[in-house]
């Protein structure tokens, strides 16, 4: 019997996963339910991902294309894609030694289809998905570290982008 319970996962949660959502994280913190290096893949079925959450994670994963090629194989086609990153924009980006990735408003484009030059340039390098921005933008602190802010939804059929 399957379930109708939403499936909400939470990637590199460290001890401030939502209520709600399914934890991972590299080490064992309170709050993390599945122990996982993400490096290597994700450890969820192909499309039984409800809604992904990606709050100051993506940034310690080395691959960009992986990265992005894991959080569409495991969500459902109509899923919600919640990322917050350090942009390039700031400082945030980099004081971080254990931030190995570098993004910014500009490195989403690439992933989605609305942008068909940036997407085919993306797809011939190993991109398999599609993502439909929603919406996107910078946020900013007094400290100088802005976040680039993502929603997006997992397209698996490129014929269904704004239907």
């Amino acid at each position: 019997m399957m379930s109708s319970e939403m499936v909400k996962v939470d990637i590199c949660c460290g001890r401030f996963k939502p209520e709600g959502f399914i934890g991972v994280d590299r080490i064992q913190l309170e709050g993390v339910d599945i122990v996982h290096n993400l490096d290597e893949s994700f450890p969820f079925e192909d499309n039984s991902v409800d809604y992904l959450r990606a709050h100051d994670a993506i940034e310690h994963l080395p691959d960009k294309i992986k990265t992005m090629n894991e959080i569409w194989r495991v969500c459902k086609h109509g899923a919600t894609v919640d990322i917050k990153v350090p942009s390039t924009d700031g400082r945030g980006a980099f004081q971080d030694p254990t931030h190995v990735s570098y993004w910014n408003i500009h490195s989403f484009y690439y992933y989605t289809s609305q942008h068909p030059d940036l997407y085919q340039f993306c797809t011939s390098y190993g991109f398999k998905g599609n993502f439909l921005l929603e919406t996107i933008f910078d946020t900013g602190g007094d400290d100088r570290v802005i976040h680039t802010n993502v929603m997006m939804k997992v397209f698996k059929d490129v014929g269904t982008i704004g239907r």
